[in-house]
């Protein structure tokens, strides 16, 4: 009976107790490896297109150092200028139609900064026709920035007076 007693007992409550602090070790090792995976290759803060890679698999990289630039698709954006006798009509807020070759359609942009000061034509201009020597520079956002690419000429319909 003694045995039975004994063996029915066993160290059941021990065993369970060992499997648990087993569990929280484990479980431990896993956060702790995540962070250490976490630091040696961190991901992109949003999603962006790689504008330059400075070191390649292999090569070595003081702490700190950037490896490459990134350019997020929110920060893509159209940079025109508009001609001093037009400028009253852009406003930041108001939206743009612009066309770019190799564009499958027309794209939309939102005005996010007009300068406040004129400046004259840049040297190259990319735009049909002649401009005023005077002009305004103008950023918007365009609404499929992602299918862009930073540097691509585009044309930027003109602004109507009663939009």
């Amino acid at each position: 009976r003694r045995r039975r007693e004994v063996a029915a007992l066993g160290a059941r409550e021990d065993a369970l107790r060992q499997a648990e602090q087993q569990t929280a070790q484990a479980r431990g090792g896993l956060s702790e490896a995540e962070a250490r995976l976490g630091q040696l290759s961190p991901a992109a803060p949003s999603a962006a297109r790689v504008e330059e890679i400075f070191f390649r698999p292999g090569e070595w990289a003081a702490a700190n150092a950037p490896i490459m630039a990134l350019l997020p698709d929110r920060e893509v954006k159209l940079v025109f200028f508009v001609p001093e006798a037009e400028m009253a009509r852009y406003r930041p807020g108001r939206t743009v139609g612009f066309s770019c070759d190799g564009c499958a359609a027309p794209g939309s942009a939102r005005i996010t900064w007009v300068s406040p000061r004129p400046e004259f034509t840049p040297p190259i201009l990319y735009s049909k026709g002649s401009r005023d020597r005077l002009v305004y520079r103008v950023e918007a956002l365009p609404a499929n920035a992602a299918t862009l690419n930073p540097g691509l000429p585009v044309d930027v319909a003109p602004l109507e007076a009663d939009q």
